[in-house]
């Protein structure tokens, strides 16, 4: 199987109306690139899972990647960790913080993929 190698750039807050009720999820902004194709400014839809407590990732790649998923988390959990750059326009947040605050910091992966 041939390796695509993401870079994870940031996360940020959004609530999405599904049926009427908000619903906040975390975006995941991430470049791509895979058989000599670069796919830059991708995202893909972290959201918590209240009633297994597990995540739920949505993304829509150029190909087949099964270990997207768990990268994803992997990444929320390396970036909202202690060592994320926050900003916030409403100023100083405690730790781990996500509801008003972008989070910027680069975390490189090489994952397992194959064409759709």
């Amino acid at each position: 199987m041939a390796k695509a190698h993401f870079v994870f750039h940031g996360l940020f807050p959004d609530v999405v109306d599904t049926q009427g009720t908000p619903k906040k999820i975390i975006k995941v902004l991430f470049d791509v690139e895979f058989n000599q194709q670069f796919h830059s400014h991708l995202l893909a839809d972290i959201e918590y899972m209240q009633e297994d407590g597990e995540y739920e990732v949505r993304t829509e790649l150029p190909f087949c990647c099964p270990e997207f998923s768990s990268a994803a988390v992997q990444y929320y959990q390396y970036a909202s960790g202690p060592q994320a750059r926050k900003i916030s326009h409403s100023g100083p947040k405690g730790p781990s913080l996500l509801t008003n605050n972008v989070i910027r910091a680069q975390w490189p992966i090489d994952l397992e993929a194959s064409e759709t």
